[in-house]
This record gives C-alpha cells, sequence and structure tokens, in this order.
C-alpha cells in the first residue's frame, strides 16, 4: 500500500500540444495543493483558467502510477483533478488497516465502483466489506477461522493433537464459496451485505474547499446560491437566489429532484420527481414548438442555469425570458384524449385586486382550483365550439366555467349551463367585427391579461380617453371583472397600474354603424364631394370650419349625430360583478 506521500500519481498533459503531437508534461502527486499545480500547469504552459474563467480545460493525464491495485483502471483520462485530489486526500487520511482494505475491495472486483465518484464513496463504505489481512489461500483462511473466529475451546485456546486431523484448506475453501469471498494480495475480502450510504454526490461543490485545487474555491462560494425562476403552483413566477446544493433543491421541490431540459438554451427544469405519483397539484403546462401541451408539471419547480458539470445560475435575459413564459398560472382540464391548461387568477393577484377594490371581489374571481376539469356539455356556436367544464372535486357545488375549442377560458361563475343568457354572451364572443377601437391589442392579449369574455374589446390608455368621450368603457382586470370607468383620472390612475380597458362589441358596433351612416349621408348629400364637414346639406358652411380645412374629427362627427341616431343595443350584455373603485 502506497506510503501517505505518495497515495498516487498522475501525468498532466498540456491538451492543445498534445493536438499538436507534442507531448507536454509533468507528474503531480496527489494529494497536492494549489500552489504545487499553479506551478506544474504553469511550467508545462497551461494557463490557471480558459477564455470562459474555466480552471484548466486545457490538461488532460495521459498516465497514472496506482500502487494501489485496481484504482488505475477506474481512472479516465479527463478526471478533474479535484476529484483526483479529493479521492487521494481520504486514502491518506485512512489507518493503515483500511487502506489495505480498500486496495483488497478493489483487486477483488467490486461490482459497486465504476468510476471515480463510486471510489470516493467507497472510502465512506469500507464496513460493508469483511477482511482478514494475510489470508491469500484457502488454507489460511481456514486456519483463521479455526484459531482466531472459533470452533476451539475459549478456555484452553488449545487444540492439541485434533489440529492435525482438520483440513483447513477445505474448510477454507468452502468458506470463501459460500461468502463468494475474494483472495487478494492484501488478504482476503467479502460483501458482508450492509446498505451503502452515499456520501459524495458527484457534483464539485460536493468536494470540501480543503481539497479543491483548481481555483474552484472561489466559484464554489459564489455558487453557494445560484439565480433560478421559481414557479410555485398558484403564484406567478420569482426570480430569486436558492442553495445550489442537494438537500437545497430537494427542499425547494419537496423531494427527490428530476432535472428535464425541454428547451434549446442552456437551461433545466428542476422539479419533483414522484410529483405526480405523490399528488402534488399540476401547475404549468410544458409545450412543443407549435404551442401543445404534451405534459405538464405538478408542484412547485424551479428553472435554473446549466454550466459544464451541474446547475448554474440563469443570466438576466434567460430569467426575465422564463419568468415571463411561466407567468400565467394554469388549472387543467381532459377534452376527450386532449389536456387544455386554463389561465386562472393567482393567490397573490385576488390579493392585489382586493387592496385596489373597495368592495368583496372574493366571487368575482375564477376558483383557484388546480385538480382536474371534465366537459358535461358542448355548444356549436356560428362556427365556434364551447366546452361547459365542471370541476372534478367539486361537482356541481362549485360553478361551472366555458372555454373554446383551443382550450381557452371563456365564461366564468357559469351556474345555468348554456342557458339563454349565456348562449347570447358567447353569440356575442365571436361576432366578427370591421374594426378593433385600439389596434395595439387584441382580445388574445386581453385574455392572456386576465379578462376573459370576448365580448369586450380591449384598448390601451390612449385610445380609452378618446373612446370614452362619448361611450362607456371599462377597467378590466386580471381576475376576469371589470367596473364603469366614470371619470377621466381613473383611466390614468389604473393605466399607471398596468392595467387596460374595454368597450363592450355592442357599443362599439354602434360607433362603427354611426360613422358609416354619416359617411353614406356625406357622398349623396355633398355635390363638392368633401366628405364629411359636419353639415350635412349644401348650405352655408361654417366659416371656422372652412378655416381649419372644412373637415371635423371622427368624434366631432359622432357629437353631431348623437341627437339624430338613438342608441341601440340589441344584443344581451354580460352580467355585471358589483362595480368597484380603485
Amino acid at each position: 500500500m502506497p506510503e501517505p506521500e505518495r497515495v498516487f500519481e498522475a501525468f498532466v498533459t498540456n491538451l492543445d500540444e498534445y493536438n499538436n503531437n507534442e507531448l507536454l508534461g509533468e507528474w503531480v502527486k496527489f494529494p497536492t495543493t494549489q500552489e504545487e499545480l499553479s506551478r506544474i500547469c504553469e511550467s508545462i504552459g497551461v494557463d490557471t483558467t480558459d477564455e470562459h474563467g474555466k480552471p484548466y480545460e486545457s490538461v488532460f493525464i495521459t498516465d497514472y502510477d496506482c500502487p494501489a491495485y485496481g484504482i488505475r483502471k477506474v481512472l479516465g483520462e479527463y478526471e478533474s483533478l479535484d476529484k483526483l485530489n479529493y479521492l487521494a486526500a481520504l486514502i491518506e487520511d485512512l489507518p493503515k488497516y483500511d487502506q489495505d482494505k480498500l486496495s483488497a475491495i478493489i483487486e477483488g472486483g467490486c461490482d459497486k465502483v465504476n468510476n471515480i465518484d463510486d471510489l470516493i464513496n467507497l472510502t465512506f463504505n469500507l464496513d460493508c466489506y469483511d477482511f482478514v489481512p494475510d489470508a491469500t489461500d484457502d488454507y489460511s483462511l481456514g486456519y483463521y477461522y479455526v484459531h482466531e473466529i472459533g470452533i476451539y475451546s475459549s478456555v484452553t485456546r488449545e487444540l492439541g493433537m485434533l489440529s492435525n486431523y482438520i483440513d483447513y484448506e477445505s474448510l477454507g475453501q468452502d468458506i470463501a464459496f459460500n461468502e463468494d469471498g475474494h483472495f487478494t494480495d492484501e488478504g482476503y475480502v467479502c460483501d458482508n451485505w450492509d446498505k451503502w450510504e452515499i456520501q459524495f454526490d458527484g457534483t464539485l461543490e460536493d468536494i470540501p474547499d480543503k481539497y479543491r485545487i483548481t481555483g474552484g474555491n472561489e466559484e464554489k462560494k459564489q455558487e453557494m446560491t445560484l439565480t433560478a425562476v421559481v414557479v410555485e403552483p398558484e403564484k406567478k413566477p420569482e426570480i430569486k437566489e436558492i442553495g445550489s446544493s442537494l438537500e437545497d433543491m430537494q427542499a425547494l421541490v419537496g423531494g427527490y429532484i428530476q432535472a428535464v431540459y425541454p428547451y434549446d438554451d442552456p437551461v433545466a427544469i428542476v422539479c419533483n420527481e414522484e410529483a405526480k405519483l405523490s399528488g402534488l397539484p399540476l401547475n404549468r403546462a410544458l409545450r412543443d414548438e407549435n404551442g401543445e401541451i404534451y405534459d405538464t408539471l405538478a408542484g412547485t419547480f424551479a428553472v435554473v442555469g446549466l454550466t459544464d458539470d451541474s446547475f448554474g445560475s440563469l443570466d438576466s435575459s434567460l430569467a426575465e425570458k422564463y419568468s415571463k413564459l411561466f407567468e400565467q398560472p394554469e388549472q387543467f382540464a381532459m377534452l376527450g384524449d386532449k389536456i387544455v391548461a386554463i389561465p386562472m387568477i393567482s393567490e397573490e393577484q385576488q390579493k392585489q385586486e382586493a387592496r385596489e377594490a373597495t368592495v368583496d371581489t372574493e366571487d368575482l374571481s375564477v376558483a383557484g382550483y388546480y385538480a382536474m376539469w371534465h366537459p358535461i356539455d358542448q355548444r356549436e356556436i356560428d362556427g365556434h365550439t364551447f366546452f361547459l367544464m365542471e370541476h372534478n372535486d367539486f361537482g356541481n357545488e362549485k360553478p361551472c366555467v366555458i372555454i373554446d375549442e383551443e382550450g381557452k377560458l371563456s365564461l366564468t361563475d357559469v351556474y345555468d349551463g348554456f342557458d339563454e343568457h349565456t348562449v347570447s354572451l358567447l353569440e356575442l364572443e365571436v361576432m366578427p367585427v370591421d374594426r378593433m377601437p385600439d389596434e395595439t391589442i387584441s382580445v388574445d392579449d386581453m385574455k392572456e391579461y386576465g379578462y376573459s369574455w370576448g365580448g369586450m374589446l380591449p384598448m390601451r390608455e390612449e385610445a380609452a380617453s378618446e373612446v370614452s368621450k362619448e361611450n362607456t368603457i371599462y377597467r378590466l382586470y386580471g381576475d376576469n371583472t371589470e367596473s364603469r370607468v366614470t371619470d377621466m383620472n381613473e383611466v390614468k390612475e389604473h393605466a399607471a397600474k398596468g392595467g387596460i380597458f374595454g368597450i363592450e362589441k355592442t357599443d362599439w358596433m354602434a360607433v362603427l354603424e354611426k360613422e358609416k351612416h354619416l359617411k353614406n349621408a356625406e357622398v349623396s348629400l355633398e355635390d363638392d364631394y368633401g366628405m364629411i364637414d359636419g353639415i350635412i346639406n349644401n348650405g352655408k358652411k361654417d366659416e371656422k370650419s372652412e378655416e381649419k380645412g372644412g373637415k371635423s374629427s371622427i368624434m366631432d362627427r359622432l357629437k353631431s349625430a348623437k341627437s339624430d341616431i338613438p342608441k341601440e343595443k340589441a344584443t344581451p350584455q354580460k352580467e355585471r360583478k358589483p362595480e368597484r373603485d380603485i
């Protein structure tokens, strides 16, 4: 067995020079120090860090000198220098008996040791093996069992002439066969079938600082925490610092971790390996490049970055990207054999809206349940299919929701199925319009924001300020509720909080109809075809109007027509929730 000062050696080689057909390297005795390794690497022309700041990426090992039998065949060319140093230090710290035992275990052919990580763990699990030093054949093993373990008198400790009639060799042969033991240069060894305990998880971060020799100490200290996007059920994602150890990850997800890699970016999703089997709440959907759901994630998970050999921090752009990707909490339903995700209001959003509201809004939000929903009815409306969904856990004790064929939420708090009022609201949702009140925002944008009824057309602040001069508009909220705007200050305040606005589709269609009526009237009556000039006849034009070019704005025309064309609403209106003020 090696002396303490020389557990094993490795011939560390300059990889770049080796690729140029020149062998430039030096023997390194392990365990060693960071200073000694730096000196050796400098002497063979290897920088302590590469262009990416990674230490000693341009070295590999061409040969080993390992006095302990069997270690050489386990070690490879591109072993981590830190792991080699850690292994050598652990072996060096073992008593002579355990060093011999380790060598015997490896020489005997341990099926649990296949790489350097296993070797490191073996040093912590030597008690899982029985070892008889100097028992190198059947005879010496049989003799040991007779004279040391005991078939003789514990009083006399003498066999006398009886010892001449004992077949030590046959006894030892039977013992070795029954125990599946092995004879080695160091002695006899066999597995006693105690359970191994994994002390080393294989990551560089699990190596104690004092054994790190590649300049990784500073890196390790910086990576005690890493930046990740943490996504909990019923909550919006958070960009936060989390612990980088295995124990920290397990505590975060609530069990054994599993890493999945669904994206091209250098990121991983760390989640609970048995989340669905354990009944953890469904959290977010995973979608393919076409936006189709192919799997769901349950329980809390984290999006982390990737390094060469472990998890790492997300940079700011990736953190922002995946925070946005998982921004909307979701609940799930099965439509036949297809799973759909329904955006839902989070507990966080409910609390925020409650702070802004002057009335209790609890009954206005989508029920925050994450178990599955199932369809109990469906209806075709103007070529569109809508599904009435009942909650799996609460059944008819809770209101239903209605989703479209794409799984997008359309109506909430549905108590009477596809009754006349509900069908009227859905007819308004699918009714086409010639032009949106604000081309910078779509109905899909509104639904992603959290307001689901397509019978409302969305607007941002500028368009809302203009349209509100002659029409009723509403403040829309992310919990699928709305409140009527009664004062222009409310527009500015709501917009400052990131809110959007809406006008009912029937009201907006009336606006478009008025514009069309005015235009048709001008075309038929104006002899100079000057189009709309504010005067629907051929009389004398107002002088001030002529000074301005003879044309008025659309809103001016609507004002002039307001008294002539009454506002009509032939289609049903969405049932209003109690209004609230910000």
